[in-house]
């Protein structure tokens, strides 16, 4: 049989009204269930309801009074947690190539709007961009849930680097990397982002002016032959959530490793979510 949060919120409640027990990780409690003792015993139960549901919460989500909220795929986010920097500890077991990363933008892949006359239409692309800085050569910002990493890198150095199947994203759980990467899940492209995401459509509401028109295909030729014209290559990364059963939200340091040379061309830290 399965419960709900709150009802196994009450059940425990309850019980500790009628033992007057109370564990120390819900340290409160207790006293807030005396101090409600001239009150009905219903009011004083759905107080205990209350703060242990609140309790759990805190308990489950390792945050004193905050919930964690994921950046919704139609963009932005509905409200984040600071990551920071990722600690030396972690990125001292990085080794850069060397190859120079550059237009380093973070976003999200949703739905914006264009207008052409009097008509506004939709499409889906890399909204919500702002740039990034990278710090000891490739380590790149942090990443809320389902944010998007975008940065290009020169083709030919990069392309030289591979002599087929030496890339892999690597990822460690930032509060134990001694315990080896995750196996979350396997994702080894270089590339989320497609062609036409990244060219928007000019009139666009994002206040992108690096843009084109027509079609899907058209604009995403556009983006092909600049990128081409630069010599660089695009690479980006989605922070992805944790589908499995037993997920918990944590943060993970990840690199895209190069199993040949033993170095990386960039790392990160991004906050896993339950996709849930």
């Amino acid at each position: 049989m399965k419960f709900s949060k709150s009802a196994i919120a009450a059940l425990f409640a309850i019980s500790m009204i009628g033992s007057g027990t109370a564990q120390a990780q819900f340290g409160g409690l207790g006293n807030a269930i005396k101090k409600e003792a001239k009150k009905t015993k219903r009011e004083a139960e759905k107080q205990a309801v209350e703060e242990a549901e609140q309790a759990i919460d805190n308990a489950i989500r390792g945050k004193k009074g905050r919930r964690i909220k994921i950046a919704s795929s139609s963009g932005g986010s509905s409200g984040s947690t600071t990551l920071g920097t990722p600690s030396a500890s972690l990125t001292s077991q990085t080794q850069c190539t060397g190859l120079a990363l550059s237009n380093v933008t973070v976003g999200n892949l949703g739905e914006y709007t264009f207008q052409q006359g009097f008509s506004k239409e939709k499409r889906t692309g890399f909204i919500n961009r702002r740039p990034g800085k990278v710090s000891g050569s490739c380590i790149a910002p942090s990443l809320q849930p389902q944010e998007i990493l975008y940065f290009e890198v020169d083709e030919k150095q990069y392309k030289a680097l591979d002599k087929g199947g030496d890339w892999t994203w690597q990822c460690v759980q930032s509060d134990n990397p001694g315990a080896g990467t995750t196996d979350y899940w396997t994702w080894n492209s270089d590339q989320y982002l497609g062609d036409s995401h990244m060219k928007l459509h000019c009139g666009n509401d994002q206040e992108v002016s690096d843009c084109a028109t027509g079609s899907n295909g058209a604009r995403a030729s556009a983006y092909s032959a600049d990128r081409k014209k630069r010599g660089k290559y695009g690479i980006s990364f989605l922070a992805r959530l944790n589908e499995h059963s037993d997920a918990r939200t944590e943060k993970l340091y990840c690199q895209y490793y190069n199993k040949r040379s033993g170095k990386s061309l960039v790392a990160f830290e991004y906050l896993s979510a339950p996709a849930r």
